[in-house]
């Protein structure tokens, strides 16, 4: 059985399981259900502005629906079709693997915590993706999310569900509250593994949760998703009495891209009969990372596997990460204030994406107030850095109060106002 890779359910075994999903997800939450603390990420007061760069378009591909981001932004660099509804199959597992991951650093579960299996979390069907679990084994957490990440196990998927929420329908509602945090109005789950038809996502928006996800966990793809092969089962695993199997085992990653594609370590593939071939795919090269969405193939997983290297194959080519040097502000006169200067700040990190042609001789300019009236609020807009190349403005970042200046005492106010009247006097004179 070794490099054994799993096979698509068939229609009639899977419509039971996902009849069997969604009665679950519809039904009341768990008692049991556990809190998971979860991390909101917060918008950065400004945006910086990105202009509309003509930079072409990648091939044509099999895919209904289509998305290129750039990691260091979430740039939006290619769309087609980005906001039609489709199921996203096994990309479910990228919210699973988040809230996981969440519950791991919170502290609520570890790791190495041994999980029982039980007879629900192995009565699947056995053409669905299975990491292959079996009532009785005690597996360790890490091992749950190896399994969802290399294989895709929707076994695994649902005991995580179960040890963190107490059913799939309470891991479902962690899963949804997630989505609103993150600004996901689309997204909608039922259940964690991505089988049921009545999950529902948009390709942009699986690219906001893809990109989410990377920066909350960025060790999640050295740990789980660039894996190619998993040992499964194990005699550590095993229920007392069963023997383990007689040869080495080895689950091999349902995500070819890793096998063929320089740079690729992640990120999830799916397919139901419902969505077609899905594919959520991240490559880095030299500073520059992507991540693509295809929704909706209709060739076959090696029909997925060509579309993924022919975006990112223009990706590369076309468009590079820059990191320019970035001129240190000046700070700012704060009038009446119970400090004489405000400290700029950037309102977000020079790094951004650009043309390849116009990656290499960025210059940067600096357009800032030079005087304010106190009292001033941190994160207040006072300017902007404008970066250049080839005569192109290729980026515009604000700059920001990097902390608040409260107003002067009296003595202060006054000084300042008549040193300001006296100037304006002796300016007009």
């Amino acid at each position: 059985m070794a490099g054994l890779t799993p096979i698509v359910p068939s229609r009639g075994s899977r419509a039971r399981l996902a009849a069997r999903i969604t009665l679950a997800a519809r039904s009341s939450l768990a008692a049991a259900m556990v809190a998971v603390a979860l991390s909101v990420p917060c918008a950065p007061a400004f945006a910086a502005e990105a202009p509309s760069f003509r930079n072409g378009a990648p091939p044509a591909v099999d895919a209904k629906s289509v998305i290129i981001v750039d990691m260091a932004n979430g740039d939006v660099l290619y769309e087609r079709d980005a906001d039609a509804p489709i199921p996203p199959a096994s990309l479910a597992k990228i919210m699973t693997m988040m809230i996981a991951l969440d519950a791991v650093d919170s502290g609520r579960i570890s790791l190495s915590d041994r999980v029982s299996i039980t007879r629900q979390d192995a009565t699947l069907p056995y053409r669905s993706s299975l990491m292959y679990l079996a009532e009785g084994m005690s597996v360790p957490f890490d091992d749950l999310l190896r399994g969802m990440a290399v294989i895709s196990g929707n076994d695994a998927a649902l005991t995580v569900a179960r040890v963190l929420a107490g059913s799939t329908s309470g891991f479902a509602e962690l899963m949804n509250a997630e989505a609103k945090r993150l600004g996901l109005e689309a997204t909608r789950f039922v259940e964690p593994s991505g089988l049921s038809e009545f999950n529902v996502t948009t390709a942009r928006e699986m690219a906001i949760l893809s990109r989410a996800y990377l920066l909350r966990h960025p060790n999640a793809i050295s740990d789980y998703h660039s894996r190619t092969t998993m040992n499964f089962p194990r005699a550590d695993v095993m229920p007392e009495g069963v023997d383990p199997p007689a040869v080495k085992i080895l689950l091999q990653s349902t995500n070819k891209l890793l096998f063929s594609y320089d740079g690729c370590d992640g990120l999830k593939t799916g397919y139901i009969d419902e969505s077609g071939y899905n594919l959520v795919a991240t490559a880095e090269r030299d500073g520059t990372r992507f991540i693509i969405v295809t929704l909706g193939g209709e060739s076959g997983p090696g029909g997925r596997e060509r579309s993924g290297k022919a975006l990112l194959d223009w990706s590369f080519s076309a468009w590079k990460t820059v990191r320019p040097v970035a001129p240190e502000p000046a700070p700012v006169r704060a009038w009446g204030g119970a400090q004489e200067t405000v400290e700029l700040a950037y309102a977000e990190r020079p790094i951004f994406t650009v043309p390849a042609s116009l990656a290499s001789g960025v210059t940067a300019r600096i357009e800032a107030e030079t005087e304010v009236e106190a009292p001033v609020e941190a994160g207040t807009r006072l300017g902007r850095i404008v970066f250049v190349s080839g005569g192109s403005v290729v980026r515009r970042i604000d700059l920001v109060a990097a902390s608040d200046v409260r107003l002067g005492n009296v003595f202060v106010r006054v000084r300042d106002a008549l040193v300001r009247f006296f100037r304006r006097i002796f300016v007009k004179a």
